[in-house]
């Protein structure tokens, strides 16, 4: 079965939203939303593209970044590398990190390419 929608609702069913035991952390990540989403941002040198995925790379060539592009061409999934988990885990108090952490990843990488749109962000080993 399908169903037709507006592009209005597609809008509000599709954004990256907070998990209701995440909401009293919010407030976290509006505190260090400046600091660590220019620090990711900073370290993507490069990436590339074709018809099914973005990768971005660090200055070493290590993919940091995956993103899943749906049929649309506009919306997908992001991924990320795990490397981020560890990092942040240890430099941002508990628990900054474990419950804004895909805010972080999916801000920057919309900073860094407007024209998509992140639905989901999950860690994990990019290859």
């Amino acid at each position: 079965m399908k169903y037709l929608i507006t592009e209005s609702q597609l809008n509000l069913i599709s954004e990256l939203e907070r998990h209701w035991m995440d909401f009293e952390y919010e407030d976290l990540y509006n505190k260090f939303k400046h600091i660590i989403v220019p620090y990711i941002v900073d370290e993507i040198e490069s990436y590339s593209e074709d018809s099914n995925r973005i990768v971005l790379y660090d200055s070493a060539g290590n993919p940091m970044m995956m993103f899943s592009i749906f049929s649309d061409g506009k919306t997908g999934d992001l991924y990320y590398s795990h490397k981020y988990d560890g990092f942040f885990e240890e430099m941002l108090p508990h628990p900054v990190w474990m419950t804004n952490g895909k805010y972080f990843i999916s801000d920057a990488f919309e900073s860094m390419l407007p024209d998509y749109k992140v639905f989901d962000v999950r860690s994990g080993r990019i290859v």
